[in-house]
């Protein structure tokens, strides 16, 4: 019996589409907001990047609230960081014998992961500067950073959205996150050598952090993420 129009049928996967893309786009309106209530400090920013010393001179900062804008920075680029990965999983197919609201699950995790990480990370280079460095030289080491990672996040605007929005040449997009985290990590080891260079001890103080501070942690990141997806794969309760 005709019971009137009940509308079109989502296909599957519309909803986790529909989540992530409100996510997206509240966080491009805030970025839009705090970068216009903030336009020195994200001028300071880039100038952070290339520069050892602040030019206060230059880029000084009136209005604006610092403490809001660089963390905002940071949360925008770990969730834009963790919505690429789960796409790249999604789209790779890793993801396809799990319910919708199970792949959402999934992308908390895997977004909850980065920011412990990101955390554990910090600690750990608060730990080192302490012990390692005077004030100064991680005062201008964290700026660096800071800076690095923000900018680091607005560009991965660019292969958030063409995996959003574009299902095809799906190589293009992950190589352009690759190349986006590879550049980043370059930007923050330079950073590292040019305030901490040692001529005598320099080349083994490189190996320790690379070791310890970019490839052990991703080894560790690697190996939760599998299990995370092992976990959601295999256990009953999410079934």
């Amino acid at each position: 019996m005709f019971e009137g129009f009940v509308g079109i049928r989502l296909w599957d996967g519309q909803w986790v589409n529909d989540v992530i893309f409100g996510v997206v786009f509240t966080l491009f309106v805030c970025f839009a907001i705090v970068f216009q209530a903030n336009y020195r400090l994200f001028l300071k920013m880039l100038n952070d990047i290339i520069h050892l010393k602040e030019r206060q001179n230059t880029f000084a900062v009136s209005g604006g609230n610092e403490w809001v804008f660089r963390n905002f920075m940071t949360v925008q680029a770990l969730l834009l960081c963790g919505i690429s990965l789960f796409a790249i999983m999604r789209m790779k197919g890793y993801l396809d014998l799990l319910s919708e609201s199970l792949k959402l699950w999934v992308l908390a995790a895997v977004v909850g992961l980065l920011f412990l990480f990101y955390w554990a990370k910090r600690c750990c280079y608060w730990i080192l500067g302490l012990v390692f460095a005077n004030p100064e030289q991680y005062r201008l080491w964290r700026t660096g950073y800071n800076a690095s990672i923000g900018s680091w996040g607005m560009f991965l605007y660019l292969p958030t959205l063409w995996l959003l929005f574009v299902e095809s040449y799906l190589y293009i997009p992950v190589n352009l996150f690759v190349f986006l985290y590879i550049l980043g990590r370059f930007v923050i080891i330079n950073k590292l050598i040019r305030i901490f260079h040692r001529r005598n001890s320099s080349f083994l103080y490189l190996s320790l952090y690379l070791c310890g501070q970019e490839i052990l942690p991703l080894f560790f990141v690697y190996k939760a993420v599998v299990y995370l997806y092992n976990y959601f794969g295999s256990s009953t309760l999410w079934h």
